[in-house]
């Protein structure tokens, strides 16, 4: 998600303690990806891992550093990964959220999303009241994201009740899990969507260059690049 919507707050919250750091300030306080490990009792005894990121619109770095840092969180997780939380404080859904899921989406591929669920922070509404109020309110691109999402939406309140937040997020998750039927999101796949995302970077530095190049034999007109 973006920066300060509440990324490690959502992972105290699921992991029940204070392994990632949450900034008070301005600017974010994860710069780099890192984990916690735990164990959830119910319904049966499991240990899970939730892995902290930086955020996806972290205007503290450039873009390219901030995807870097990103995918790094592969090194936490040799295994695969069972949910992507992504992770929106509930009010005006803004063009920096939507940015944001398609830096996800460039990223980590569109198969990433059978395994994501959205999580809105600072959010006290019941289950019921959180869908009805996306129903009605949601703009025309959160309602494009929705259908496309494993996970479906849950909301949390870190700070007042951040018991009731880790059993929804953990309801969520486990349902989704047995929706894939077990199947993880595999390193192998992030590999092959970045270096899709990578090869379309290039082509699209080689279509600029190409540009002005042309620009520069002819002797006039102006430069038009059209990025799809």
């Amino acid at each position: 998600g973006v920066t300060g919507d509440g990324k490690s707050s959502t992972g105290n919250t699921l992991s029940a303690g204070s392994s990632f750091e949450v900034s008070a300030g301005l600017s974010s306080a994860t710069q780099t990806c890192s984990h916690a490990d735990y164990m959830l009792m119910q319904p049966l005894p499991a240990f899970y891992r939730v892995v902290d990121t930086l955020g996806l619109h972290d205007t503290g770095l450039p873009a390219a550093e901030v995807m870097a840092r990103f995918s790094a969180f592969a090194a936490h997780t040799p295994f695969g990964i069972d949910a992507f939380v992504f992770v929106v404080r509930f009010g005006r859904f803004k063009p920096e959220h939507e940015a944001a899921f398609g830096s996800f989406v460039a990223n980590c591929g569109e198969g990433a999303l059978k395994h994501t669920v959205l999580v809105f922070t600072c959010c006290s509404s019941g289950e019921a009241e959180l869908h009805a109020a996306v129903d009605a309110t949601a703009p025309p691109a959160l309602r494009a994201i929705l259908p496309r999402l494993g996970g479906g939406v849950v909301g949390v309140e870190n700070m007042q009740d951040s018991a009731a937040g880790r059993r929804a997020v953990h309801a969520a998750v486990a349902t989704m899990i047995e929706r894939n039927q077990g199947e993880r999101y595999s390193n192998e796949a992030l590999a092959e969507a970045r270096g899709r995302h990578d090869a379309k970077e290039e082509a699209e530095r080689a279509a600029f260059a190409a540009a002005v190049s042309d620009w520069r034999k002819g002797g006039s007109g102006p430069v038009k690049v059209v990025r799809e």
